[in-house]
């Protein structure tokens, strides 16, 4: 061990090798495997991440992985903590403002001060006697931290330095996994859309082989197309239209029909060599009202003016068919409207597209 805040040659390389495990991190779960490694490093008996709400923050848990290990912390502890735990000095801070210190409640209160507050015997039930914290990231509704404690001992200024150098290292994990995270809710939010208006996409590379796609592509390819050729080749039928889009200013719409069912394909690029197929399937044939009936919350009558509209029939085309007069469509689309909760008649009809794609 060396004197002092300084580290070691042999723990100057621990830490290093720990420094690239967290490059490595890509998902929370690698992540919490590496910061299992962190007491070890710092001679820390347990080991806590999670986050903290401030004033009137909400919403979900981000992705830093909400670990105690060992879990030390039994229910009496865990009260004594949510009773007092506005009174830790260090909590107080980061809860202020972004903090790059690693920070000890030490650094604010006596040992006297210390046990004089509430929160003290939380820390003395468990015998804790060590702490270092560490702010990971900050925002206006909550903090990220990482905290380390250790039982026999306090921890000195050579724990702190190793775990500040670890800091950006830390920092930079999370905020990887941040990113990452957001960047998969916008996927399965356009997933999600993409879903709902019944388009579903194909990526492609330079050579046309397939590289991803979204939930429902492989199910509309073996419907149109059967099996593949090969694992990772377009369709034959597909793959000679891509091939053909080379030679065109504008690359051409792909359409096949069936009995019913129309489906569209558009061939568009994206950054790189990655260019994307976005595949429509749609009905064809008019909607049947007592498809409508079991899926919507609408009477027969209702489910008959709806089927019509959802061909994006007129009012004055709903009634001859129908053979009911213009105003009694009105009302009738009126009350459709209000069991369906939408404003207006696109939207009816979407929601009527909707349910019967689910349906299959």
């Amino acid at each position: 061990m060396t004197s002092g805040g300084s580290i070691g040659a042999s723990e100057a390389r621990a830490t290093l090798a720990f420094a690239a495990d967290l490059a490595a991190c890509r998902r929370p779960s690698d992540l919490e495997t590496a910061l299992l490694g962190l007491p070890g490093l710092t001679g820390a008996e347990c080991l806590g991440t999670g986050e903290l709400r401030r004033p009137g923050g909400g919403g979900a848990i981000g992705v830093l992985p909400q670990i105690a290990h060992p879990y030390v912390f039994d229910a009496e502890a865990l009260a004594d903590w949510a009773v007092h735990w506005r009174q830790h000095p260090v909590v107080r801070r980061q809860l202020a403002g972004p903090e790059a210190r690693v920070l000890s409640y030490t650094d604010f209160l006596t040992a006297r001060e210390w046990r004089r507050l509430g929160i003290y015997s939380a820390y003395r039930h468990l015998e804790l006697r060590g702490e270092l914290s560490l702010q990971l990231a900050w925002d206006s509704r909550r903090i990220a931290c990482l905290t380390v404690h250790r039982v026999d001992r306090p921890f000195g200024e050579r724990e702190r330095t190793l775990l500040e150098t670890l800091a950006p290292h830390l920092r930079a994990a999370h905020a990887r996994l941040e990113l990452n995270h957001q960047a998969e809710r916008w996927r399965a939010a356009l997933e999600c859309g993409l879903e709902e208006a019944g388009t579903c996409v194909v990526m492609i590379d330079a050579h046309d082989r397939i590289v991803g796609t979204d939930a429902g592509a492989d199910r509309v390819l073996r419907r149109w197309f059967g099996t593949r050729p090969r694992p990772g080749a377009l369709p034959v039928e597909l793959a000679e239209w891509v091939e053909r889009t080379r030679s065109a200013p504008r690359a051409p719409r792909f359409v096949r029909v069936a009995p019913g069912r129309r489906l569209d394909v558009l061939l568009t690029s994206v950054a790189g060599e990655e260019r994307l197929l976005m595949l429509r399937e749609r009905r064809t044939d008019p909607p049947d009202p007592a498809d409508l009936i079991e899926a919507l919350p609408v009477t027969r009558r209702q489910a008959d003016v709806l089927a019509l509209l959802g061909e994006g029939r007129s009012d004055a085309e709903i009634a001859q068919r129908l053979r009911i007069s213009v105003r009694t469509v009105g009302h009738h689309v009126e009350r459709i409207l209000e069991r369906l909760e939408v404003s207006n008649r696109t939207a009816a009809a979407a929601l009527v597209h909707g349910e019967l794609r689910r349906r299959g």
